[in-house]
Formats: C-alpha cells, sequence, structure tokens
C-alpha cells in the first residue's frame, strides 16, 4: 500500500494502487507550451478544453535551473512504477487503479452523501472546500449547507473496491471517480464508503467542469492533494493501444510526501506539510518529462511506446504524496506484460523538471485559469 498524506488530512492515510483515460488530438507551438488541435474527449464531452495545460505540448519548454536537485531528491535512481492493474474484479485483493464510472445525470437518481469517517484521523470538517449538488442537482459550492447529493450510480466501481461484507470503514483514499456525461462534468470523490444505513460516506469532493479552464479555488484541495481532477490525468487503456503519440495530454505521478516542498507551483492549488521550505525539495504541482535524448526502443510494445511518448510531449505532474515514481492509470485487463515489464525498466534520472514559468509569464495568464495563454 501507498502512504499518502494532504495538508487537510491530520493523518497519513493508506492508499490503494491507481489507474486510467481516454482522448485524440497532437500538435504545439514552435516554443513549447501550444495547444493539441484536438484534445482528448469521453463521448460527446471534451476531457478538459484543447488549450489546457494538460493538454498542451510541453517538450520544448526550458528545463528548470533546480531539475538535478530535484531529480536526487526524488531518486533518480529507482525505476518508474505503473500504479495500476489488470484485475477488474473490484472484490480482489489485487484490484489496482484507479477506475472511473460514467453516468447520464439528468435520467440518474443521485444519491445522498454524508461528509463522515469512522477513522478517528480524519476529524476535521472537509465541507469548506469540498463541491456538491442540492437535490435539483445544482452545484453547492462550498458544500457547507443543505443535503448533499452527488451522481453516484446504483453500483459504482470503486478505487480499492467497496467492502460489502462489514461496515468498518476502509483506511485509505478510496477515491469515487464519475464523469456526467450529460452535463460533461467530472465529480471526485475522497474516502468513499456505502454504510448499511444507505447513504455514502465521504470525506471530500470536488467538481470540475469538463468543458471549463477554471481551476480549483486558490489554496482549495480536490479529491487530489494538488487540486488537480485525477481523471484527466490517468493511463487509460484505450489511449496506449494506440502506441507512440497515442496519448494527448499529461499524466499524474507520486513522490514521498516528505520530498515535496511546503510550496505549490501552478496549475496545482494546495499542498502537503510532510516537507520542507528547502528549494531542492520540488513544489506541489511541479512538472516533468522524459528527456529528449532518451531513446524509446523501437522493441518496446505500442502501450509502451504510448505512455513513455506522453511522458516526453505532455509530460507529468507530481498530483499527491506516495512512493516515488508511481505513475497512475486505470485498472484494466487490457493492460500487456510488457507495458509493465518496459516501462518500468526507465529510471527516474532520465527525466527533468520543466520550467513553467515559460508559460506563467506570458502576457494574458491568468493564475485561475488551466488555459495556456
Amino acid at each position: 500500500m501507498i502512504w499518502r498524506t494532504r495538508m487537510w488530512i491530520a493523518a497519513l492515510t493508506m492508499a490503494g494502487a491507481c489507474g486510467g483515460g481516454n482522448g485524440g488530438g497532437s500538435g504545439g507551438s514552435g516554443d513549447g507550451g501550444g495547444p493539441t488541435a484536438d484534445g482528448p474527449s469521453l463521448g460527446a464531452c471534451p476531457i478538459l478544453p484543447v488549450n489546457n495545460i494538460f493538454n498542451t505540448p510541453i517538450d520544448s519548454l526550458p528545463v528548470d535551473p533546480n531539475s538535478a536537485a530535484y531529480i536526487t531528491t526524488i531518486n533518480g535512481s529507482k525505476k518508474l512504477h505503473l500504479d495500476l492493474g489488470t484485475q477488474t474484479d473490484q472484490q480482489a485483493s489485487d484490484f489496482y487503479g484507479i477506475p472511473y464510472n460514467t453516468v447520464n445525470g439528468s435520467s440518474l437518481t443521485w444519491q445522498k452523501v454524508a461528509y463522515l469517517s469512522t477513522d478517528p484521523g480524519l476529524n476535521y470538517d472537509p465541507t469548506s472546500e469540498s463541491d456538491c449538488a442540492d437535490a435539483s442537482h445544482n452545484e453547492v459550492s462550498p458544500c457547507t449547507s443543505g443535503t448533499p447529493y452527488l451522481p453516484i450510480p446504483a453500483s459504482p466501481i470503486v478505487e480499492g473496491g467497496i467492502d460489502t461484507a462489514t461496515n468498518q470503514q476502509p483506511y485509505g483514499d478510496h477515491h469515487l471517480l464519475i464523469v456526467d456525461v450529460d452535463a460533461c462534468r467530472l465529480w471526485e470523490a475522497y474516502h468513499v464508503y456505502s454504510p448499511s444505513a444507505g447513504t455514502w460516506n465521504i470525506f471530500g469532493s470536488a467538481m470540475f467542469d469538463l468543458r471549463s479552464n477554471t481551476l480549483r479555488p486558490d489554496t482549495w484541495t480536490s479529491a487530489d492533494a494538488a487540486g488537480f481532477p485525477i481523471m484527466p490525468l490517468l493511463l487509460k487503456v484505450a489511449e496506449a493501444n494506440g502506441g507512440a503519440g497515442a496519448i494527448h495530454h499529461a499524466l499524474r505521478f507520486t513522490i514521498d510526501s516528505n520530498k515535496i516542498r511546503t510550496s505549490y507551483v501552478w496549475p496545482a492549488r494546495h499542498l502537503t506539510g510532510n516537507g520542507t521550505a528547502s528549494t531542492n525539495l520540488p513544489p506541489m504541482g511541479q512538472l516533468f518529462r522524459l528527456k529528449a535524448s532518451y531513446q524509446i526502443p523501437t522493441t518496446f510494445g505500442p502501450q509502451s511506446q504510448a505512455i513513455l511518448q506522453a511522458m516526453k510531449t505532455y509530460g507529468m505532474y507530481i498530483a499527491d504524496g506516495g512512493s516515488a515514481w508511481y505513475v497512475q492509470g486505470e485498472p484494466n485487463a487490457g493492460w500487456t506484460d510488457a507495458a509493465f515489464s518496459e516501462v518500468q525498466s526507465v529510471t527516474g534520472d532520465n527525466f527533468e523538471a520543466v520550467d513553467i514559468t515559460a508559460i506563467t509569464s506570458r502576457s494574458g495568464f491568468d493564475p485561475n485559469s488551466g488555459a495556456v495563454p
């Protein structure tokens, strides 16, 4: 299991392995940081706008001046780990990855939720940084009053699975990701459990309009410590099967919580508090990419080539505390053995940190938007 810490979580929490997404599009401007020609999508919904930073090639942006120190801090000799699996039975002990659900919110019976947990470490009120809906499906943010609802399907798939044998709540991230394809909204909840009483218990939730570049309010968390949406940054089989150049978005990964600086950098909105202020530590939300000098072996399978090329073109962001170089994806029987062995042969010293100020210093940049000017 992976240990993760959030600024708004007083105690360490155990997290399972992670996963998943799909999309299309390519291209970029000559100076780097240009939008894709056609962004990822799910049905009729974009997975964030085409000019969103997560859908933007960053392979030509400058190297961060602290790159070498960051790689040393994280551990450049350690290999990548695909934090996902091939087991699709969420009751199985080897159900690894972060799944996501799709629903038709306009015809679904939305379910009541309660922001509570039996975990003694979760002894604060998460509603001040949470989004929910009212009985008419209107967004309520922050979710500090009224009866909260979420578009939870009758039989959802949850990270780590749903424990049907006992009312004991799990100790872990236990994310529930839901895409309402009618409204093109992404709902993500943390520490999700359904007790026998019938009301879903959660401990934090966030809504993202997939057609909008609007970021979380500054300093707000999400179901992710960085305040990011999770689903758009997941590895997904449908994309990876296309081979090199088929994944058209950035990825998310974790490093040890105590190696994350006590600050965050755009597009992150939130931080963890385990590290120090040392500039040798990367801040939350720091972008990394596979170096151009790394040659992806032509003998690697299509999934491996797709994943590694995405790490070159779009990069990957520190999204949470966990284990070093863990890259999250969906649980799917379609992942190949070759993808695990080949991608996990790559070490951290093949990466470099990206200087995101090449974008944030541009005219027209809005720190509250994920749009690339």
